[in-house]
């Protein structure tokens, strides 16, 4: 009776649809594939980052003692060297805009947020791996060896399964395994007709959350999340780089106003030097012992003024040489940098409305927050499904197939005539469910809090938008009035030294009041300098404020948002 219950059995009515059940099943597992992390325009991709992850980090000398500080020649940079004769040394002419370029290429401080970018990107890799296919296998022996209170006083088995599959999770948040058993079994059993034999089962197995846990909205969110973060990341990036962008014009025009002031300080101490040896050489005619000294102790004085001024210059540069990153400018080497451009002096129209809506356009940090506010969004779904009950649909299908030889019975599991199949539901709630709601109100209250930051931050741009606008203008009126100031202090002195060639006598009083107004004349150029760099670096802050320092620079990096 077993041996014709083994081979005489008949197809199950059930065998076809369960069939079609099963390959529509497989198809919709099939269909639903890989999720993919995103796709990046490789318009945005531009020469600078590529060329971040084929030659980062910025090479050296050396990795042990000073030659960490010395970069490698660039050659393809090619820098005017000229004999500078403000500070002795070889000057390196050096316009703004090549400054700018060096510093987006060189720059390590760019360099070290440059990667963050990449480094969102693989996250977001991971978060789509969560739905890739997973293979599996595995085998096992077993032996059982019992003393039995039965006919058969000793009974011996042994089992010999090997498993193999393909097991992925679904966008919708179920899981579906495709595995396929062997299992090779023989005991010492008399009731046994083969023995040994093989036993095949092909299974699908799906469980499919209907509430909790399930759909796409809840399942893809940690991957949206990550395009988001991103989205951030090259914010930040766009947001460091231009703010390095507006570092190395701010210290360029330092520069600029430092080697103004050394000029300065260089005429008025020739100025000083020709008072004492004007003074000096009358000093049989009419200068006494205390004129001498008094414009001695000036020219000494301005000396040392002078000696401050030349210092200034070198800490400004090494200050500028550290954002370029360039290899001819080093801590090691002695050299000056030159700058080539002038700064801005002409008036300058801007209208208020417009640079608020490119600050809330453009702005990195208005930016940063609405992703913020796209976040807290996401988290809100995802807390709102997780309030509902937990109910799962559990279904299972399987061919089986036995045989003396392991392929036949591999075969007959795959022609289904021997079907096994289960359909169940799963339910769960916890009573009051009182963490659920609690992270549905804390997630809120967070949506709340980053559209009140983002609202807080528009006003906060929008003042210094304002605040900046009016810097300029006044930047410009104070430049206009010290223009005026030195123009009035110029020809203060130029009458003072007209008086003092049709003078019979060298007073103490006149004396004083030539060295005051030397001194005041150089205040006035010195004051004049710094109500034009007050005006270019205003200038400086509006662009960085509403973030269009690159756009001004013709810079384009590869943070910018695709859906622009």
């Amino acid at each position: 009776m077993m041996m014709s219950g083994i081979n005489n059995r008949k197809p199950s009515r059930l065998n076809g649809r369960a069939y079609r059940g099963l390959l529509a099943a497989l198809v919709c597992v099939f269909v639903s594939g890989c999720v993919l992390p995103g796709q990046i325009d490789e318009n945005l991709v531009t020469r600078y980052q590529k060329s971040v992850l084929s030659r980062s980090p910025q090479e050296r000398a050396g990795s042990e003692g000073l030659d960490i500080l010395r970069p490698v020649a660039d050659d393809s940079v090619k820098y005017k060297i000229t004999k500078d004769k403000l500070t002795d040394t070889d000057g390196v002419q050096l316009s703004l805009d090549e400054a700018v370029r060096l510093a987006v290429s060189n720059s390590l401080d760019i360099r070290v947020v440059s990667f963050e970018p990449a480094i969102s990107r693989e996250q977001m890799v991971q978060a789509a791996a969560v739905f890739d296919w997973v293979v599996f296998a595995g085998a096992s022996h077993t032996r059982t060896d019992h003393h039995t209170a039965t006919a058969f006083p000793h009974y011996q088995a042994r089992s010999v399964p090997i498993e193999v599959g393909v097991r992925k999770m679904t966008v919708t948040g179920g899981t579906a395994q495709l595995a396929w058993d062997l299992t090779r079994n023989s005991d010492n059993s008399a009731m046994t007709v083969l023995n040994p034999n093989y036993e095949s089962m092909l299974s699908l197995q799906l469980t499919q959350p209907l509430l909790r846990g399930g759909w796409p909205d809840y399942n893809l969110s940690a991957l949206k999340i990550a395009q988001i973060g991103e989205k951030v990341s090259k914010s930040q990036f766009r947001q460091t780089v231009e703010q390095i962008v507006s570092d190395v014009q701010a210290t360029y025009w330092t520069l600029v106003q430092a080697r103004r002031e050394l000029e300065i300080q260089n005429a008025l101490l020739a100025k000083t030097i020709e008072t004492r040896d004007r003074v000096s050489a009358r000093v049989k005619v009419d200068a006494s012992k205390v004129e001498i000294k008094q414009t001695e102790a000036a020219v000494e004085t301005r000396r040392s003024i002078l000696y401050r001024a030349r210092q200034n210059i070198f800490d400004t540069q090494d200050r500028l040489a550290r954002l370029l990153s360039v290899a001819r400018m080093n801590p090691l080497r002695r050299y000056a940098i030159v700058p080539t451009t002038k700064p801005v002096t002409s008036k300058v129209n801007i209208d208020p409305t417009d640079q608020l809506v490119n600050a809330l356009r453009h702005s990195p940090l208005m930016e940063q927050a609405r992703l913020a506010i796209s976040v807290a969004d996401v988290q809100v779904r995802v807390a709102k499904n997780e309030t509902l009950p937990t109910l799962n649909l559990m279904a299972s299908v399987g061919g089986q197939g036995i045989d003396r030889v392991g392929g036949r019975a591999g075969g007959e599991s795959l022609t289904f005539d021997y079907l096994d199949h289960s359909v169940g539901l799963m339910f769960e709630y916890p009573l009051g469910n009182r963490a659920a709601k609690a992270m549905l109100r804390q997630r809120q209250f967070e949506q709340l809090q980053s559209m009140t930051e983002m609202q807080n931050t528009a006003d906060q741009v929008a003042v210094n938008v304002r605040v900046v606008i009016r810097h300029i203008g006044t930047a410009f009126q104070e430049m206009q009035a010290r223009k005026a100031a030195t123009a009035a202090s110029a020809a203060q002195l130029q009458a003072l030294e007209d008086t003092e060639r049709i003078r019979g006598r060298l007073t103490p009083e006149f004396l004083n009041l030539k060295l005051q107004s030397q001194a005041t004349l150089a205040l006035a150029e010195q004051a004049e300098m710094q109500a034009i760099i007050d005006f270019n670096t205003a200038l400086l802050r509006l662009a960085q404020i509403t973030g269009t320092s690159l756009q001004q620079k013709n810079i384009k990096l590869a943070v910018e948002d695709s859906s622009r």
